[in-house]
C-alpha cells in the first residue's frame, strides 16, 4: 500500500475528529452528558495547550502575537479539518468565523449540543501552550451553526500588552 501524504492526512483527519466522537458519546452513556461535556472540555484544554507547546518546540521557537497565533490557529485547523475559516485582525482582537467543520457537523448529526465551551477553552490552551501560561486573553464563542447562525464565530482578545 502506497498512500499519499494527502490521503494519511484525510484518514488523520477523520479518526481524531471520530475518536472525540466516539469518546464522548460512550462517556455521556456511562455518566450522563453532563459529565461528558466537561471531561470533554477538560480534553482540549490539555490537548490544545500540549499541541501549543510542541508548536513552539518544533515549528515557532520564538512566538509573536498575533501572528504566531494564526500559524498555530492554521495547523489546528488543517489538523482538525476546519475548512470555510475566515480571520479578521483588528488590533489585539482576532475574530474567528467558521462555515465548515467536521466537529460541528458531527456534533449536529448525535444532535447532542454544541461544541462552543469545548472551542473557547481550545483557543485559550493553544494560546497559552504557545505564549506561555501567564497569556491573558479572552476567548468568545458568539455565533454557532447549531444555534441556527451563518457561522461559528469565535472573538479573542488579548488583554495584557506583555512582551512574548
Amino acid at each position: 500500500m502506497n498512500l499519499s501524504t494527502e490521503q494519511l492526512l484525510e484518514i488523520a483527519q477523520y479518526s481524531l475528529v471520530r475518536i472525540d466522537g466516539a469518546w464522548f458519546l460512550a462517556l455521556a452513556g456511562k455518566l450522563g452528558k453532563e459529565t461528558a461535556w466537561e471531561m470533554d472540555v477538560e480534553a482540549w484544554k490539555q490537548f490544545s495547550y500540549l499541541l501549543g507547546k510542541k508548536i513552539r518546540k518544533d515549528i515557532i521557537p520564538i512566538p509573536v502575537w498575533p501572528e504566531s497565533f494564526l500559524d498555530a490557529l492554521a495547523i489546528l485547523s488543517k489538523i482538525m479539518k476546519i475548512e470555510g475559516r475566515k480571520v479578521f485582525v483588528e488590533s489585539d482582537t482576532i475574530t474567528v468565523q467558521v462555515t465548515d467543520c467536521e466537529n460541528q457537523k458531527a456534533i449536529a448529526k448525535a444532535g447532542i449540543a454544541d461544541c462552543g465551551i469545548a472551542t473557547v477553552h481550545t483557543y485559550q490552551g493553544l494560546m497559552k501552550g504557545l505564549f506561555g501560561k501567564e497569556m491573558d486573553v479572552s476567548v468568545k464563542h458568539t455565533k454557532n451553526l447549531n444555534q441556527g447562525d451563518d457561522c461559528c464565530e469565535v472573538v479573542i482578545y488579548r488583554q495584557t500588552h506583555q512582551s512574548t
